[in-house]
């Protein structure tokens, strides 16, 4: 099956046959699924299997934000594959206890790794692999863009999310002006607080005044809740 991403036709299985996954490596490689077995999870007409591939996308090619070899052509192929029809299968995803469209999950994996490696400046990872993710942060804001005013919700806070994510990134900094509104009015008024919390960083970091944003660090732990910060051990629990 072809995917129109715009005015172009993918095949995501041609971008599945195009890397040399082994070349490149994830976590836990003698336990954690193949990369393309994972993405090609997402796809799956089992429902059962694509939440797993979820789970092990998170768990393995971004585990505890770290960027591997794999991240980004993983990244490439989300991206790709972010209006195929079966990414919108609800479930709960990345311990969040929302029931959401998988697709706003899919989003909300891109806005992290463009958070990743854009927060630290020496990036959770190999130079090399670190960089390979900075080049493709204009394709996640680009990827985000046709949603950023979805019907569904939550796939519209998600999609605004990834897609401020990436403007930390010099050469997409100029758009940020124009997101102000929508980080204001989704992320900014949204009933989970880590979307709230990065909103009003976003906005500061724009040198926009956040105006009388909630603030959920008053209260409960890190904003985003980061699953590793609950004790996860340090390997993926499979």
């Amino acid at each position: 099956m072809t995917i129109n991403a715009g005015s172009e036709v993918i095949d995501p299985w041609s971008l599945l046959l195009a890397t040399d996954w082994n070349s490149v490596d994830h976590c836990c490689p003698d336990v954690a699924p193949a990369t393309p077995v994972i993405l090609a999870g997402l796809l799956d007409d089992d429902e059962d299997v694509q939440r797993s591939a979820v789970r092990d996308l998170g768990q393995a090619v971004t585990h505890q934000n770290s960027i591997y070899g794999a991240t980004a052509p993983a990244a490439r192929f989300v991206i790709a594959v972010l209006g195929h029809r079966r990414t919108m299968t609800s479930g709960t995803y990345f311990h969040d206890e929302r029931c959401r469209p998988m697709r706003a999950a899919l989003l909300e994996w891109l806005g992290n790794l463009a958070d990743d490696v854009t927060y630290d400046e020496d990036g959770p990872g190999e130079p090399d692999d670190v960089a390979a993710v900075r080049a493709i942060l204009p394709l996640i804001c680009k990827a985000a863009r046709p949603y950023l005013a979805d019907a569904d919700l939550l796939i519209r806070e998600a999609a605004v999310y990834a897609a401020a994510m990436t403007l930390a990134a010099p050469e997409l900094a100029v758009h940020a002006p124009e997101l102000v509104p929508r980080v204001r009015r989704t992320l900014g008024v949204s009933e989970y607080r880590g979307y709230r919390y990065m909103a009003k960083r976003c906005l500061v970091t724009w040198g926009v005044e956040p105006g009388p944003l909630p603030d959920p660090r008053i209260s409960g732990p890190h904003p985003m809740d980061r699953p590793w910060e609950d004790g996860c051990s340090d390997d993926p629990p499979f």
